[in-house]
């Protein structure tokens, strides 16, 4: 790959001729890495952009697409390597794009897929990919955790705190409520919320199961605040139950 083939920065934007392509030959694929992270910054209105594309395919994709790759404009660059996990280095038009089966931090191609958001691209109402779920994408960037993917981290983390904070002021379901705050601390392995987002979620509480939640997983310093909202004297008696336990337990 060329020196000024990699310095070219890119969207998701920049390959809807090539996603095209490859919805012509039946490959289904997820958009990972930088140009995934730029899906969701846009909808911050924020930029990102990246010197490559990377695409999460299965092992029977990745074989199709090298297999056709004239076809479709493609140079293979690399090919999958045997006894190692199959990925494949590719350009087209002068950009960079990586066929990966599997990735740290990320499910399987197929488990990948069906957790995917499906984005239209270039301007196109009839051209849409599927653009890894953001927990999945966060997952694997803290997995790898390189300076270059610190950035990300920190836009997936303002995304995902969005989707926090819309679960307990939209949903209505008890479990939606909570779910996005649920997945968002397992991927962290944390057990309590960041600051900066449980004061903003404690408003926000309504529901008993709110109160119960928040009352476990807010910083201590917070719970007081969440008590004296709470709706009624049954609700205040649990989050102060569940106060003294942590306390307790600490």
């Amino acid at each position: 790959m060329s020196a000024e083939t990699q310095k070219k920065p890119s969207t998701v934007d920049d390959y809807v001729d090539l996603f095209g392509e490859l919805a012509q030959l039946g490959v289904e694929f997820v958009v990972i890495g930088g140009c995934a992270v730029g899906a969701y910054a846009r909808l911050l209105g924020e930029q990102v952009v990246s010197g490559d594309l990377d695409l999460l395919v299965t092992s029977r994709s990745l074989e199709t697409v090298v297999a056709d790759a004239d076809a479709i404009g493609v140079q293979v660059q690399k090919m999958p390597r045997p006894r190692s996990v199959p990925a494949a280095l590719l350009e087209w038009r002068g950009r960079e794009v990586n066929l990966l089966t599997g990735s740290t931090g990320l499910p399987s191609p197929d488990v990948a897929a069906r957790a995917a958001r499906e984005f239209s691209v270039g301007g196109r109402t009839d051209v849409a990919v599927l653009i890894a779920d953001p927990f999945d994408l966060l997952r694997n960037k803290l997995s790898v955790n390189r300076p270059k993917d610190r950035p990300h981290i920190a836009i997936l983390r303002r995304f995902l705190d969005e989707e926090v904070v819309a679960g307990l002021s939209q949903e209505t379901e008890p479990r939606a409520r909570i779910g996005a705050a649920e997945r968002l601390l397992e991927v962290l392995g944390s057990r309590t919320l960041d600051e900066a987002l449980a004061r903003r979620l404690v408003p926000l509480a309504r529901t008993p199961a709110d109160f119960r939640f928040l009352a476990h997983r807010l910083p201590s310093k917070l719970v007081r605040e969440l008590r004296e909202r709470a709706p009624s004297e049954e609700v205040r008696r649990t989050v102060q139950r569940i106060a003294d336990s942590r306390e307790r337990s600490r």
